[in-house]
Order: C-alpha cells, then structure tokens, then sequence
C-alpha cells in the first residue's frame, strides 16, 4: 500500500509539473495591431503606434495579400518616428515583396509609423505591425 501511495504521489507531481512546464507563457513582443490597405499611394503613412522600448523585440511590418497596380513588385517602406515641431526621425526604408520587413529593435520610445514610397497605388489585404 506505501508504495501504491509513493507511486501516485509522484505521478502527481510529475503531472503538476508537466502542466506548470507548459503553461509558461513566452515572451510576447510589446504590442502589436493588424490591419489592411486599400488604394495606397505613394506617402500615405500609416497608423501611428507607441514603442515604449520595453523589450528587446524587432519592429516588423508585414504584408501578405498584396496587389501591386504599377511599378516593380517591391513596396517600399520606410519607418520614422515623430518629433513634434521638428522633423521626424527616420530609421531606414526596407523592400516588402509582400513578407515581413524589420527594422530590428528601436532604441528610442516614441510614436512610430510608416510610410510607402511606390510608383502606383496598392492594396494589402493582410497589415500586421509588430514591436
């Protein structure tokens, strides 16, 4: 019976662990949102975000379900963050052929966005922005 009882206290405690091991939760990246485009030209930028620089995550725009009305099959994107009564801070332009892009991990806090710089109008039925 003592052993019945060892056995069973330590399939317990096993299970307990098991269960505690896979509930961890991993580390999410500070925000994120989705979103679409539609009849994009070139310059419209889009929704601003707030990157308070609480992790080490890369800030990453990516496309999918995309349709390209002109130009290459390139749409470039460039990520700036805005400074209020002076002119924004830009942190590089990235070539999206409807992937992700990423500006790797931004050092500053602040509100963030991007712009599009394509010859003709797009439409991206997926946005999603992560940071």
């Amino acid at each position: 019976m003592k052993n019945f009882m060892r056995r069973r206290a330590g399939v317990i405690g096993a299970a307990l662990l098991a269960v505690t091991a896979l509930g961890a939760i991993p580390a999410q990246a500070e925000g994120n949102w989705s979103s679409y485009i539609q009849s994009w030209n070139s310059g419209n930028e889009s929704r601003r975000w707030t990157d308070n620089h609480a992790d080490h995550d890369s800030t990453t725009v990516s496309f999918s379900s995309c349709t390209i009305y002109s130009g290459s099959g390139a749409i470039q994107l460039e990520l700036d963050r805005d400074i209020s009564y002076w002119p924004d801070a830009t942190y590089g332009t990235r070539n999206n052929y409807c992937d992700t892009s990423s500006w790797g991990e931004m050092s500053d806090k602040g509100s963030f966005y991007f712009i599009d710089y394509h010859a003709g109008p797009i439409d991206v039925g997926s946005v999603y922005t992560a940071y």
